[in-house]
């Protein structure tokens, strides 16, 4: 008689709970401090969402141990890429922390936006960052050593685990989620009304999901069209008056970009050539960037284009390059580039310059030098610049680009002035405390000196060049600069006042006849402000999107936009020079197809959150919709 051979149950794993409670504990601690930190500290908002932060983060903890209870049960061939996973989230909480706080961005956002990016973009991203190349793989190899200890970490503690035989059944599992669940709907519920609007967003992106509930009501505005792509380089040449290409004089125009310029650090203490220049020639009571990030910035600048459209740029299929200096060259100037900048970053070398740099004849690369530092380049660049300017020759345009006070900035020992300085910035540091800040705002006013000192030098050789009295000069910034005045650090995080507002300022030359009554202006008028000086009048008003100071009736708006990577910028304010609408398009991924926006909030000059209804909202900024959003084209 036979029977049937039995097969041996599996004995059941028990909950690695030492594991699974290292994970929450360092994620509830990360987040907890992070709402800390959001500045003011206020008892309602700042404990509502600490209560959040560990709610949500006990519910990814319960959620991962319901997924390890059936994994390691029934799927245990799978259990060693699970605890990857979990690690690799583990991860992803402790590198979100220092790119929310410093960048406004979160872990999933940036990594999204850099798998979009080629290779030869992501290089430059990261060569932009002024943190060497071998930090970066350091960094990478330490990352990756990080996610390979998550399965030593796990097998030590399931050892330990064994020992106590601890077993959560799924009912239990279930349970607590519900009850934490139903906690948090009823506290958001109870709660959110007392909550302020203010900072509201900052706080939710301390979350470790990054949402609630039940959050604020988002304001719509709907669009009578979609955005319109400005015409092409063949129809705006079309329509170019005759007039355009007869000149009577061609000065010298010296143009400089220099980068993180802040406008409210050009003082007679840390740069006082630049601070003359601004009281003896054309300023403005408030100058904007179109954009808190360079490239965007640099995009709208030689295109005088809204910042939009950057994403629309395809640099292997650009041929001209920047209209604006198409049309120079087509006048009889010749265009002299030195730059210590980066012009490969993003393709800025040919979006400006065209294919092959074609619009440039002559381009000098200090990075192309054996220099370290990006003062040794700034040096570079300014040298050959005071050789070209005494060649002489009529009608030249000489563009130069400075870097020495981009993040960590840059200056030579003998130069410095402002004590005591971080000798070297550590961006965790940073990120956790401001303790440092002050030593970091040192190290940019010294790096700002430096740069002053070079335009002082370029000051003095401009008198005894040919041509030098005639000549127009016009100095601002790429973007500016933020320390923590509303909750970042450096740039490309937000839009507040510290990261757009720059220093523009102009001088015309002895034949500088025309009068400008301009407040506020942006990147975009520069080029039709040159051009209407060199003509003498204002003929560009069809080609290009900027407008002249010396324009009467100036249009009361800028746009500016916000840094996203290579894709077109989605988030932008408009701003009247008193208040400031943030929205971004319905249609994130596309947004020349979106058909309507997202309010994030409504400002005033001093970046203080201001409530406003709808309908005021659009009495206010309608106009401005109107012309960015036509319901028919030129």
């Amino acid at each position: 008689m036979s029977s049937e051979r039995e097969i041996p149950e599996i004995p059941r794993a028990p909950i690695n709970y030492l594991f699974f409670g290292f994970y929450f504990t360092i994620i509830a601690i990360i987040h907890v401090f992070h709402v800390f930190l959001i500045e003011p500290v206020t008892s309602l908002s700042t404990y509502f969402f600490v209560a959040y932060a560990l709610a949500q983060c006990a519910m990814e903890t319960l959620g991962l141990i319901l997924i390890a209870e059936i994994v390691v049960n029934h799927f245990r061939k799978a259990k060693n890429l699970f605890v990857l996973v979990v690690f690799f989230l583990f991860i992803s909480h402790l590198i979100d922390f220092p790119l929310v706080r410093l960048m406004d961005m979160t872990f999933w956002y940036a990594l999204n936006f850099v798998t979009k990016m080629s290779y030869s973009n992501f290089f430059e991203l990261l060569v932009a960052s002024n943190v060497s190349i071998l930090v970066w793989v350091i960094a990478g190899l330490i990352g990756v050593s990080l996610l390979l200890s998550g399965l030593f970490l796990y097998r030590i503690t399931e050892r330990w685990a064994m020992r106590r035989k601890l077993f959560v059944s799924f009912p239990m599992l279930g349970g607590s989620l519900c009850t934490i669940c139903l906690f948090l709907l009823s506290w958001d519920y109870s709660v959110r009304g007392h909550i302020s609007r203010t900072n509201f967003d900052r706080f939710q992106k301390t979350l470790p999901w990054k949402y609630t509930f039940f959050p604020h009501r988002v304001d719509y505005l709907s669009l009578k069209t979609t955005l319109q792509e400005p015409q092409g380089e063949e129809e705006l040449m079309r329509s170019l008056d005759s007039r355009v290409f007869s000149l009577a004089r061609k000065p010298d125009i010296y143009l400089f970009i220099v980068e993180s310029l802040r406008e409210d650090y050009i003082t007679s203490e840390i740069a006082p050539n630049l601070t003359r220049f601004k009281k003896d020639y054309t300023s403005f009571d408030l100058a904007l960037s179109n954009a808190n990030a360079t490239h965007i910035s640099w995009f709208s600048l030689f295109n005088s284009q809204f910042p939009f459209f950057w994403g629309r740029v395809d640099p292997e299929e650009v041929k001209g390059g920047s209209i604006p200096l198409q049309l120079l060259k087509k006048m009889g100037y010749k265009v002299y580039v030195s730059s210590s900048a980066r012009l490969a970053y993003f393709h800025m070398n040919r979006v400006i310059f065209g294919e092959g740099e074609r619009l440039a004849d002559a381009l000098f690369l200090s990075d192309d030098e054996d220099c370290d530092e990006p003062y040794e380049r700034d040096q570079k660049a300014i040298d050959n610049l005071l050789v070209e300017m005494q060649k002489g020759g009529p009608g030249r345009l000489f563009i130069v680009f400075l870097d020495a006070t981009h993040h960590d900035y840059s200056w030579p020992s003998e130069m410095s002035r402002f004590f005591p300085f971080e000798e070297k910035i550590n961006y965790i540091s940073a990120a956790i405390s401001k303790k440092g800040l002050e030593k970091i705002k040192n190290r940019y006013r010294n790096a700002l000196y430096f740069i002053d000192d070079q335009f002082g030098k370029f000051l003095t050789a401009l008198g005894d060049a040919p041509g030098g009295k005639d000549a127009v000069v016009v100095i601002t910034g790429d973007h500016g600069e933020e320390f923590y005045e509303h909750g970042n650090l450096f740039h490309a995080s937000g839009l507040s006042e510290p990261q757009m507002h720059v220093p523009l300022y102009y001088r015309f030359g002895q034949n500088g006849a025309l009068h400008s009554d301009c407040k506020m202006t942006c990147h975009m008028d520069i080029f039709p402000t040159l051009f209407h000086y060199l003509i003498g009048e204002d003929l560009m008003g069809d080609v290009l999107q900027g407008e002249s100071i010396f324009k009467t009736n100036r249009w009361p708006y800028t746009i500016v936009a916000r840094f996203n990577a290579i894709s077109s910028p989605h988030e932008f304010c408009i701003h009247t020079g008193k208040s400031k609408l943030l929205a971004t398009f319905s249609d994130e991924d596309n947004i020349f197809n979106s058909k309507g926006l997202k309010i994030i909030s409504t400002k005033n000059c001093q970046d203080e959150t201001i409530v406003k209804e709808l309908n005021a909202i659009h009495d206010e900024f309608g106009p401005a919709l109107d012309r960015i959003f036509p319901t028919t084209l030129k």
